[in-house]
């Protein structure tokens, strides 16, 4: 009887394999069911079945409990890029914030970033996809991922996450002895400064996907 490589992918498990690898390479974070479903007009049950038989051949892990919870072990070629949950910690990637929503909803989870198990304090760190080019003179561009640890103060000269007009950005902190302000890394944005505003992070890392021409 002939030897049957059981990891071995069907044709169907490679395409949506590669199509969940450019999916991530595009948006750093793993599609839905429903992506998958609508990529290859398939059903919500046909596709679970697939990431099951994915996950069982490892080259998905499965994230319990977590939003687009699963990740890439290894490649379509059987290459492995990714370390498994027990070397890493998994950050939270939080969309853009509607007026009146809390920015850290479950809801608002677009998907998870890994960082090394080594960092402390990984409970605190959240992670957010930067628009625009208001910082683009400190190195952050459109479509950067940025890490943030979470608190309620910084000092003078710390890019910062703000809320502003229930909206979360990106700005560097300024402070005067009589009022503290944010400021833009770009000529084409005046500051802002008489606007209320709150801190709700320090960016500590930033995290980007080259793109070679």
């Amino acid at each position: 009887m002939p030897y049957l490589n059981m990891d071995k992918l069907t044709k169907k498990q490679k395409r949506i394999l590669e199509y969940i690898e450019k999916f991530m390479s595009d948006n750093a974070y793993p599609p839905t069911f429903m992506d998958i479903c609508n990529g290859f007009s398939l059903t919500i049950g046909t596709v679970q079945d697939h990431i099951y038989v994915l996950v069982k051949k490892g080259y998905l892990e499965k994230i319990k409990n977590k939003a687009r919870g699963f990740r890439i072990i290894k490649n379509s070629e059987g290459i492995y890029l990714q370390k498994t949950k027990q070397d890493c910690n998994l950050i939270p990637l939080y969309g853009n914030v509607a007026a009146g929503e809390p920015i850290f909803a479950d809801n608002n989870i677009q998907g998870y970033i890994m960082r090394e198990k080594n960092q402390k304090g990984h409970k605190l760190h959240f992670a957010l996809k930067v628009k625009g080019d208001s910082m683009i003179d400190s190195g952050i561009y459109d479509g950067d991922i940025v890490l943030v640890r979470k608190q309620e103060s910084a000092d003078d000269g710390d890019i910062v996450i703000a809320l502003l007009e229930d909206e979360a950005t990106v700005k560097r902190l300024k402070k005067t002895k009589i009022k503290a302000y944010l400021e833009a890394s770009n000529v084409k944005y005046k500051a802002i400064i008489n606007k209320p505003f709150s801190i709700i992070g320090k960016v500590i890392e930033l995290r980007r996907k080259y793109t070679l021409l």
